[in-house]
């Protein structure tokens, strides 16, 4: 059995924890995991969903504040590893500790490298209207995902699909791909392949500016931030309370393409035929299915409209 340390944190890196662990030849001897952080409201302590997940199984969890002081690299050294798999842990690894493990460290990564390199490669895939994106099990180096390809498996991109169904199904298209590559991996079985570099792009660290709706965007790029980019940022829209000349931002939770029925400015919003809100735009209409206003609870678009109409 070799000898694994697993570093992960969100839901995505559990997934594959629980296939790591189901495989029965690769259970981790550790999890790294990042500290427990205030959440919600009350900001109640919570841990990952990792922590919680190796814990049930018996496995010893450290939150390191850093990996970058000595402490830390000579924990990780004094366990070992053959290996270190990594999945959206969500810190920089120093190159000291990339140089440990005698088959290196291992990431699975949720776009088709090089496309897409960065913290929020699902998101852009979406963004950019792609029809397919995959997971690669590539190898850490010190760039920001520019290690070299140990396998890929690709995942095509269903036409309403959403942040959120994207990151449940590359989760586990990660995790399968993972355990099937890592016995010949182990084995020194695979030549790993460097990147094409000029085919590369890159996914950024999303901002919440990203999500607000401007005059200059079209429907179809609003109806992708709207797949894309729920539940963060949140896709935003500055309305007008002519009456009281105040503005409040209104959250786009569902949204479709649909025909313009009138000729209004960009970002004017008018209820269509069958009574439901739609929003106008440079080229083309959405209709808003469900919105949530400041401060309210989500609502139909048309609820939405019967209660502002008389301030739009």
């Amino acid at each position: 059995m070799s000898n694994i340390i697993f570093m992960g944190t969100p839901k995505l890196a559990e997934t594959v924890l629980a296939r790591l662990i189901a495989s029965g030849t690769h259970k981790p001897k550790l999890v790294i995991t990042q500290q427990d952080k205030p959440v919600g409201r009350k900001q109640i302590m919570t841990p990952s969903p990792v922590k919680t997940f190796a814990q049930e199984h018996g496995i010893e969890v450290w939150q390191p504040a850093t990996l970058k002081d000595l402490a830390a690299i000579e924990k990780i050294r004094a366990h070992k590893p053959d290996c270190i798999v990594v999945a959206a842990y969500g810190k920089i690894i120093p190159k000291m500790i990339i140089d440990i493990p005698s088959r290196g460290i291992v990431n699975v990564h949720t776009s088709l490298l090089p496309r897409w390199r960065g913290a929020s490669p699902i998101q852009h895939a979406l963004l950019a209207g792609d029809n397919k994106t995959g997971a690669t099990i590539m190898l850490i180096d010190e760039g920001l995902d520019t290690g070299p390809i140990i396998s890929q498996s690709t995942c095509p991109i269903a036409r309403e699909e959403t942040y959120e169904t994207l990151y449940a199904k590359l989760a586990e298209f990660g995790a399968d791909l993972l355990v099937e590559t890592l016995p010949d991996w182990l084995a020194g079985k695979i030549i790993p392949e460097a990147q094409d570099n000029t085919k590369a792009t890159l996914a950024p660290i999303l901002r919440k500016q990203d999500g607000e709706i401007k005059p200059e965007h079209d429907a179809a790029t609003i109806e992708r931030m709207v797949r894309a980019l729920n539940p963060w940022p949140g896709v935003v829209l500055e309305t007008r309370n002519m009456k009281h000349e105040t503005r409040k931002m209104l959250k786009i939770l569902k949204a479709r393409i649909a025909r313009c029925e009138q000729n209004l400015s960009p970002l004017s919003l008018s209820l269509t035929a069958q009574k439901e809100l739609c929003l106008y735009t440079k080229e083309g209409c959405l209709v808003l299915e469900t919105v949530q206003p400041e401060g309210k609870k989500p609502m139909s678009g048309h609820d939405y409209y019967l209660g502002n109409k008389s301030a739009l």
